[in-house]
């Protein structure tokens, strides 16, 4: 596999990569491509939805004809603190995954991906920072894993939430209340301890409390912080309970 990177230079509060999970690439096939960010000590970068403060990381990808680029696969965020100002985002060393498609014929013998990556990283201060990578596959007759990363890409998966199989959230509110009142059932032993809202209806400087009700639900109730965009159905996230983190995505009524 050759691999390089375009503009590289140190830059400060994080090391930033591009690899890939296999090898090479075979016509049709969809492989896995990651951007694993290193954090500088006492640095932090940015969730999907940062709250009150902070850029989520970006990839804007010019891709071979044919070729297309998934969303990026958020492993799940941390609670983190910008100035005094709560945040979610990343303090330990993540991979951010994205599938890459290929044409099902093609007859060159490699092919380079570049991403156009923007982020903010921040400790005292911020720095928002831009760089060009690329990353050069062969073709290859059959797909093979590339062992140099494949305990990164292992890990990056662990840290994906899981499906809230078990766990049941529903949204008390309409999307037109101010007050958001959501109630939680899991099974016995997982509790509740932070929704992170994937699109930021709920801030991330409000305090959340989950109350515990009489039928052994939860219950969270917490100001909105933001109107639903024209068409949402629901409020989607990532619950943190003591067991892990899982997706939720309950309804308006």
């Amino acid at each position: 596999m050759l691999a390089s990177t375009i503009g590289a230079k140190e830059t400060k509060g994080l090391n930033l990569t591009l690899i890939s999970e296999n090898k090479s690439i075979q016509a049709g096939q969809p492989f896995t491509i990651g951007l694993h960010i290193q954090h500088h000590k006492g640095y932090h970068t940015y969730w999907q939805n940062p709250g009150v403060v902070g850029v989520p990381t970006n990839l804007s990808w010019t891709l071979p004809d044919g070729f297309t680029a998934s969303a990026i696969r958020w492993p799940y965020p941390e609670q983190s603190v910008m100035a005094d100002y709560p945040c979610h985002g990343y303090e330990r060393d993540v991979t951010l995954l994205v599938t890459i498609t290929p044409p099902k014929t093609f007859t060159k013998k490699q092919f380079t991906l570049t991403a156009k990556v923007s982020w903010m990283c921040c400790a005292m201060n911020c720095q928002l920072g831009f760089k060009t990578l690329a990353i050069t596959l062969p073709v290859g007759a059959k797909s093979e894993v590339n062992s140099i990363y494949q305990l990164k890409f292992s890990k990056a998966r662990k840290e994906l939430p899981r499906s809230s199989a078990g766990i049941k959230c529903k949204l008390l509110s309409s999307a037109q209340q101010d007050v958001i009142n959501l109630s939680f059932t899991l099974p016995v032993q997982q509790k509740p301890i932070y929704l992170f809202s994937s699109d930021g209806q709920l801030s991330s400087d409000q305090k959340q409390t989950f109350k515990l009700q009489q039928d052994g639900s939860y219950l969270l109730s917490i100001k909105r912080s933001n109107s639903p965009l024209k068409g949402t159905t629901s409020l989607p996230g990532v619950l943190k309970t003591n067991l892990g983190c899982v997706l939720v995505e309950p309804k308006y009524k």
